[in-house]
């Protein structure tokens, strides 16, 4: 006789977060079921190494004839076979996971969906990493904390994402962000008297909003140790990686002057790096020019044959001298423009470190102190790259003389 283990649609939320960190990288993720009757629980344990996360049922109302055992399954097929049971249950029924019999080729467990398909599962030995995971959280030493002072810490540390990590200081009543691989230092809000110390990365914070939001408890249990964050409610359990928090712990502020300020037209810089991915030599090559003067900036990209142009219609240019500087095409396309700011207008800036290493850094209108993001820029001294754009303003200047490509509505930068 075949016997149900049913999930509940109140564990929606935690079946969802769990599936979705699935390490589509690894060709065997599992996931581990643990039928323990005499502690009334079915566990299931999965996420990526590092990264686990535990669910547990009451195993009451479930089949009072399933047997105690421990076993794992694929991950990725579980992981399918939950989305198209979430998305055509629109009555919220249970998740149905059916055990069955013992035969020539092992044990199996059995998923059947509504459209006449069913999945089924191997019985895999189970994995010890997620054994491990679920003892390890028997030894570890947590901080309590109500769910209602969590949400303010919370609101803090996200209106100053994005960010890389941030820590909540209760003793110093500050918050450290690091933020594009630079730290910086601000007061809490004063009516914000935090219960505890906390120090996360942006996965830790997603983890305990999605624990907040979830939980059916007052307080969580938070722990940090072994470059790893853990979070519970009692019940379900998360963690995430923190590989790099005791660089973030040790890291020292660097202090960049600005070389250059400017603030142009966002719309303007898009469709010329988008247009340069469409043309095979520049996309090649690889290197873009940004040229700065007194009154313009201009941007340039070129192969061995072919040059492109475009004035980017500055507002506002800071800078003592006309700069010349190389960029990668490939790490300026990754930058994230849509999401830097919902204004026309965009800020920049070239920040010189102590070194001689410099960087662009972008700008919004929400923190107009610390970049949002920047990448690597190199001053080019070269003077036959100089007579080139030079060469290409000249043609610019002949052909658009007397027309005007400035955005008079960029408003709102006077303090960036």
């Amino acid at each position: 006789m075949m016997k149900n283990i049913l999930i509940d649609k109140q564990y929606y939320p935690q079946i969802i977060n769990m599936i979705n960190a699935t390490d589509n990288k690894k060709r065997t993720s599992l996931i581990t079921f643990i039928i323990d009757k005499a502690a009334n629980t079915i566990t299931l344990i999965g996420g990526k190494h590092n990264a686990q996360k535990v669910i547990k049922l009451p195993f009451e109302g479930q089949d009072p004839t399933l047997q105690d055992g421990k076993w794992s399954i694929d991950d990725n097929m579980f992981k399918y076979y939950c989305q198209v049971y979430l998305k055509n249950n629109t009555d919220n029924k249970e998740i149905i996971l059916t055990c069955g019999k013992e035969s020539k080729t092992g044990r199996h467990v059995i998923g059947f969906e509504e459209n006449g398909a069913f999945r089924r599962w191997q019985y895999e030995a189970v994995c010890e990493e997620h054994l491990e995971y679920v003892a390890s959280l028997a030894h570890k030493t947590f901080q309590t904390i109500s769910v209602s002072a969590l949400h303010p810490m919370l609101e803090v540390a996200s209106s100053h994402s994005p960010l890389e990590y941030f820590k909540i200081d209760k003793a110093q009543h500050e918050i450290t962000i690091m933020r594009d691989n630079d730290i910086s230092r601000t007061p809490l809000p004063q009516d914000l008297i935090p219960e505890i110390d906390l120090a996360a990365n942006q996965d830790g914070l997603d983890i305990l909003k999605h624990t907040c939001q979830h939980t059916q408890s007052d307080t969580l249990m938070i722990n940090i140790d072994n470059e790893q964050l853990t979070v519970t409610d009692g019940q379900h359990s998360q963690s995430c990686s923190l590989e790099s928090l005791s660089e973030f712990y040790n890291k020292v502020k660097i202090n960049y002057t600005t070389e250059v300020k400017c603030v142009f037209d966002i719309y303007a810089l898009k469709s010329e790096i988008e247009a340069y991915t469409h043309i095979n030599q520049i996309k090649h090559n690889n290197i873009s020019l940004l040229y700065f003067t007194q009154t313009d900036v201009f941007i340039s990209g070129f192969g061995t044959t072919v040059d492109s142009f475009k004035n980017l219609s500055a507002l506002d240019i800071t800078v003592k001298e006309p700069l010349l500087y190389n960029i990668n095409l490939r790490q300026l396309l990754k930058v994230r423009i849509k999401n830097i700011t919902d204004m026309k207008g965009i800020t920049l800036r070239i920040l010189k470190a102590p070194d001689g290493s410099r960087k662009l850094a972008f700008y919004n209108e929400r923190d107009p102190k610390r970049p949002y993001t920047s990448i690597p820029i190199e001053l080019n001294t070269d003077n036959n790259a100089l007579m080139t754009i030079q060469t290409l303003m000249a043609i610019y200047n002949e052909h658009y003389q007397g027309d005007s490509y400035k955005q008079a509505d960029l408003l709102g930068y006077d303090d960036i």
